[in-house]
């Protein structure tokens, strides 16, 4: 959750750890963890686009710091 709010825009206003899953189809010693991420601008509606580039940043250090797989895109 550190590496995520780190790399969060002011757009990331919560984060939320919602499945942890250990089992089959994840490697052993490997864990699948789900997140839901509440994006929120405060004079404006948000378009796809801003979140999109927020959330790719997240992806990417996750990637990058923890060698994380993003589920779907890997």
């Amino acid at each position: 959750m550190n590496e995520i709010r780190a790399a969060g825009s002011d757009l990331l206003r919560g984060i939320r750890l919602f499945d942890v899953y250990r089992g089959e189809n994840i490697e052993p010693g490997k864990k699948s963890l789900a997140f839901a991420l509440t994006y929120q601008a405060d004079d404006r509606t948000l378009v796809d686009k801003e979140v999109d580039k927020a959330h790719r940043r997240i992806e990417e250090r996750l990637k990058h710091v923890l060698g994380a797989q993003i589920r779907g895109k890997d």
